[in-house]
């Protein structure tokens, strides 16, 4: 689909913002990750890892989509296409999978704090969120290719993720494997805990302070995942059923759609550990450590005996 050149240029600008913001959001959690080693004091951390590593790969993967929409050309060949748009499936694939591993590992913690889950369940879960993620993008993406839509324009191609005859199971596969199943583990999850806070006996004040806390987050996790990516799947479903037409109105909804989805990646890092209270004081340590480092002017007294 290719939207015109001032939508380009607004798209370009709009997107490199993000990846800006988002790479340093994800870059500063692996910094407090690595600074603290909080991966093996806290079980939770490593399915956080495993989604910002997820989002980091996503958010690298912008500048292909920067220079096609903007020249209006994939720059590369065939095979660079089908690894690309695996990438894409891979890692998006990565972030959701995690994301509903750490509301799961969540869940657990808060119902049952006596038995959480141990590090190898913990270990266990990161694996099959990859390995899963590896397993279903593999089919979704054996068709990616190159193509060109104007077979007068040799030089306006695009990379597909899939043929045309595919697309509908490609699209339909991926509503039901990255968007329906996800909210579904989701939003288990949050009535799971809805249920425990109704029932629960009553607790302290920081103890229940720190459950709602919990569950708000996997609420605002949930809706913040439906808001960005629901868009651009009902836009794949008016592609398929032919109700797209080249316009302002529709090319608006193509960049909202779009933007919505580069933008979750930046939105999860900080959603996750950077508005966490676990690592507040954490960002505040960092941030002092790195003024500490500047060079400041030093006035030095100097005193002198009178004879």
């Amino acid at each position: 689909m290719g939207v015109p050149n001032s939508y380009g240029v607004i798209f370009a600008c709009t997107c490199g913002v993000i990846l800006g913001i988002g790479l340093c959001a994800n870059l500063l959690v692996f910094s407090l990750f690595a600074k603290y080693n909080t991966i093996r004091k806290n079980r939770l951390d490593i399915l956080l890892l495993s989604m910002t590593l997820a989002d980091s790969l996503s958010l690298l993967l912008i500048p292909f989509t920067l220079h096609s929409t903007v020249s209006h050309t994939w720059p590369l060949g065939d095979t660079s296409c089908k690894v690309y748009q695996f990438l894409l499936a891979f890692s998006l694939a990565a972030s959701t999978y995690s994301l509903c591993a750490v509301s799961l590992a969540r869940a657990m913690i808060i119902t049952n704090p006596y038995q959480p889950p141990t590090m190898d369940v913990v270990i266990l879960m990161f694996v099959l969120v990859w390995a899963l993620s590896f397993f279903i993008s593999v089919p979704l993406r054996m068709f990616a290719t190159k193509e060109s839509l104007n077979p007068s324009l040799a030089n306006f191609t695009v990379c597909l993720p899939t043929i045309h005859e595919h697309h509908y199971q490609v699209v339909l596969s991926q509503f039901v494997l990255y968007y329906f199943v996800p909210m579904l583990i989701i939003a288990f999850n949050y009535a799971r805990l809805a249920l425990f806070l109704h029932k629960s006996p009553v607790m302290s004040v920081s103890s229940a302070r720190n459950t709602r806390r919990a569950s708000v987050m996997v609420f605002l996790a949930a809706t913040t995942f439906s808001v960005c990516w629901l868009p651009g799947y009902v836009l794949e479903l008016c592609v398929y059923l032919e109700l797209y037409r080249q316009g302002p109105a529709w090319d608006m909804f193509y960049f909202i759609c779009t933007v919505l989805q580069y933008l979750h990646p930046s939105i999860n890092p900080v959603l996750y550990v950077l508005l966490s209270k676990r690592h507040r004081h954490r960002r505040a340590a960092w941030f002092f450590s790195c003024n500490k480092t500047r060079v400041h002017p030093q006035i030095i007294s100097v005193t002198t005996d009178t004879l």
